[in-house]
């Protein structure tokens, strides 16, 4: 017979196994609980979206589930082609590809084919891989990108919103109150719309959703406080404009996920600090602004997503003109390390 110390040692790698697991989980909660800005970034992100999607799957139910599940393969297999693609740590691409698909299909109606979904959900993990391997200096959320351009595309077939109650096709809260409406009413109810029980993006309808994301962005110290307070103050200077109800205006999940969420992640600011509030106010003023030209929840939506554009465009800008000059230099010191050869030579000769 085997001793008794050969069977006790499967028996002991098994419970070392379990011990090392549970202390790398015990590890992480430490991590997010008491160091939250120790996390990577994509995880930091990532549990900010928890609340949102579950509000989501509770509210709108199996197309919110549908929509999940195409953004999670869609991003998976982009990070499985470009690990395959790039292997190596230098090569290596994060939950990137996942966190803007689910991005892409957060704002996209519940009542728009599941094909608008997979056309975003693609398209985001795409321009994800792209820019983290080509153009990392680029800091902007690629799924808000990539839906803006299948909403233009498509002409607004992402803003197909259902009634959770019914299920039927009904128009977001915004839309509702400009063509029925006088301009100082409030048709819904705040308290539906802080919980997010009305028809709108799958993922973004819940304000209470949105602020325990925007809470824990704060804890993890990843979201900036003064982005925020020029975003409301350019939407309280619209509203008192107008004249109208600043509650039911302002009262809008979408709105704050977008702002919260996406416009004032410090990844994606600029490095100067001063531009932060004014970039903060100007979008406000015209997410909320342009309900006055008939624009609901899309009229929010396009407005950061032009923002994300411009702050695109501008990190290429200075990143193609930092590398020109870099290049220029390098050629410059080899032209004149030449030109001292050159006068080397001759001299010795001579």
């Amino acid at each position: 017979m085997p001793p008794a110390s050969d069977e006790r040692r499967p028996r002991a790698r098994r419970t070392n196994r379990v011990s090392s697991l549970l202390g790398h989980v015990a590890a992480a909660l430490d991590r997010a609980a008491f160091r939250p800005a120790s996390l990577p970034d994509d995880l930091t992100t990532g549990l900010a979206l928890l609340a949102p999607v579950v509000a989501g799957l509770l509210i709108f139910r199996l197309p919110a589930l549908e929509m999940l599940a195409v953004a999670l393969v869609t991003g998976c297999l982009a990070y499985a082609v470009a690990r395959w693609a790039w292997p190596g740590p230098s090569h290596r691409t994060d939950a990137g590809p996942v966190i803007a698909a689910v991005f892409g299909v957060a704002l996209v109606g519940a009542g728009a084919s599941i094909l608008v979904s997979i056309e975003i959900a693609v398209l985001a993990a795409v321009l994800e891989v792209l820019r983290s391997r080509y153009v990392p200096a680029v800091r902007a959320q690629v799924g808000l990108l990539a839906y803006a351009v299948v909403a233009l595309a498509s002409r607004g077939a992402p803003f197909v919103y259902l009634n959770p109650a019914d299920g039927r096709p009904f128009g977001d809260p915004i839309s509702t109150w400009y063509h029925f409406f006088s301009p100082a009413s409030a048709p819904i109810d705040p308290i539906r719309l802080y919980v997010g029980n009305v028809p709108g993006p799958v993922f973004a309808t819940s304000l209470l959703a949105v602020a325990i994301s925007v809470a824990w962005l704060v804890y993890a110290r990843r979201l900036s406080l003064i982005v925020l307070v020029g975003f409301l103050a350019g939407g309280l200077l619209a509203v008192y404009s107008f004249h109208w109800d600043a509650v039911f205006q302002l009262d809008s999940g979408p709105l704050w996920f977008l702002a919260g969420l996406l416009l004032a992640d410090r990844r994606l600011l600029p490095d100067a600090w001063w531009i932060r509030p004014v970039l903060g106010f100007a979008a406000g003023l015209f997410a909320v602004g342009l309900r006055r030209q008939g624009y609901g929840i899309e009229g929010a939506i396009m407005t950061v997503a032009v923002v994300n554009a411009v702050m695109a465009l501008l990190a290429v800008g200075y990143w193609s003109a930092s590398a020109s000059m870099e290049r220029w230099r390098r050629d410059r010191r080899l032209k004149q390390r030449e030109a001292n050869l050159r006068v080397v030579k001759t001299s010795s000769r001579a």
